[in-house]
């Protein structure tokens, strides 16, 4: 075939098509921008907003920290933490005696479903630590429960609290150092000489736990001494069984129990064998029982009888109560002479409403060389500024060292010779002791 004349005809029909315009069809684009216009504000640029959202950075841009590079922050996990439902943050705990605790710190209560409810929960046994505003006071392991009831159940747990002595309590540089056990070795200016804080721990423990070291133990009806009943018709034979040293306290227990010719059977301890001291500061915290025909004391003699027998020498009751009247308690001072020409002052405490001496509450008595005052819970109950011993000048016969003794008596002329009814023996009829303290002014 001939090119010229198919060149022609390609040329008529490129012409025709490029001069035919059709008025009657519409412009589709006459309204869009076109892609490549600079109206439009690219796809890779950094103002691109991402169709569908105007609020959305687009991936990509120079607004969003780009994946990968050392400034991208991880991907948040909103997702929560599931806690089981109960009673949560109670473990165990050791302090030292002086610590803050607070039992319910940390300690949170959820229920089952998912609710924060620690706001019912509640606490046994603190009783027991005997915080003083916050902080610990006695040494000893002791156990608290914690009980949240809820809508849906009731949960429970228990923590082991364990209180050690305090490190500050000694100076291991001085040959002189008070015991590791001693708790407030100065209290304003008294500075301890002696304690029992009855941890149960020392070298020469007897088979109750009773720390033979500090304490040595009166047997018997009293007829070796030639007072047959103690000197006033008591109705017990003191045995060194019937005391024990039990969750940090000297425990006490009268028995209904035949034994030796007596009735009853009860303990004396005192500290001739191992302590005594002139002037001081003499106090211990006793919870006492309650009960018809009960004589609990704790109190003071003359190391030795300087200005003769009984009470030519003195006597010093700290404390001594009788279990039927439950809201007292009594302090006294003997001297005078021998009996029967002694003589005694005395005042009865009478405790505030919501007490007795079924609690726990500290008896003491500061001596000093004129003047011996009496305190129940830190309270004056009795101060005497006189006092005197026949054939001496004063202060005999209180210038001279004394031991304590702690005892639980039965019966005896103290309280018109009652004894208990043998029901109150149903239940253990104990004299509790958290400590024994001794102190002398810091300038004597």
């Amino acid at each position: 075939m001939k090119k010229g004349p198919v060149l022609a005809l390609v040329l008529i029909m490129m012409i025709g098509l490029m001069a035919c315009e059709r008025s009657d069809v519409p412009d589709v684009f006459s309204d869009v921008t076109d892609p490549g216009t600079d109206d439009v504000t690219d796809p890779g640029t950094g103002d691109v907003t991402d169709p569908g959202t105007d609020d959305v950075t687009d991936p990509g841009t120079d607004d969003m920290t780009d994946p990968g590079t050392g400034d991208v922050t991880d991907p948040v996990d909103t997702t929560e933490d599931v806690i089981d439902a109960g009673i949560q943050g109670v473990d165990d705990v050791t302090l030292s005696v002086g610590d803050v605790f607070d039992p319910f710190d940390g300690v949170v209560v959820i229920d089952a479903n998912g609710h924060d409810v620690t706001s019912v929960l509640i606490i046994l046994g603190l009783e027991h630590l005997e915080l003083d505003e916050g902080r610990t006071t006695r040494m000893g392991e002791f156990i608290i429960v914690y009980i949240a009831d809820t809508d849906d159940a009731r949960y429970e747990a228990s923590r082991a609290v364990v209180i050690e002595a305090s490190n500050d309590s000694v100076d291991t540089d001085d040959p002189d150092a008070l015991l590791a056990s001693c708790q407030n070795p100065i209290l304003g200016d008294w500075i301890i000489t002696w304690c029992d804080e009855f941890t149960g721990e020392g070298d020469n423990l007897n088979a109750q736990g009773v720390d033979l070291d500090r304490w040595g133990f009166q047997l018997g009806t009293g007829v070796q001494y030639g007072l047959n009943g103690w000197g006033n018709n008591e109705a017990q034979y003191y045995r060194e069984e019937n005391a024990r040293v039990e969750n940090g306290r000297l425990i006490i227990e009268a028995k209904r129990e035949n034994y030796g010719g007596m009735a009853y059977t009860s303990a004396r301890l005192y500290t001739k064998p191992t302590f005594s001291q002139t002037y001081g500061r003499f106090e211990a915290k006793i919870r006492l029982p309650i009960g018809e025909g009960l004589w609990p004391a704790y109190w003071m003699m003359p190391q030795d009888d300087v200005y003769g027998g009984w009470a030519a020498s003195g006597e010093i009751d700290i404390m001594e109560a009788r279990g039927r009247l439950p809201n007292q308690s009594i302090g006294a001072l003997h001297f005078g002479a021998a009996w029967p020409n002694n003589v005694h002052t005395h005042e009865v405490y009478h405790f505030p409403t919501d007490r007795n001496i079924a609690d726990f509450n500290v008896y003491a008595i500061e001596w000093e060389e004129d003047e011996i005052r009496w305190y129940v819970n830190d309270v004056l109950i009795k101060q005497s500024t006189w006092w005197y011993t026949q054939g001496h000048d004063f202060p005999a016969p209180f210038d001279q060292d004394f031991y304590m003794l702690l005892n639980l008596a039965i019966g005896g002329t103290f309280d018109g010779g009652r004894v208990p009814p043998d029901s109150l023996f149903d239940s253990a009829v104990e004299m509790e002791v958290e400590y024994v303290r001794v102190y002398e002014r810091q300038d004597d």
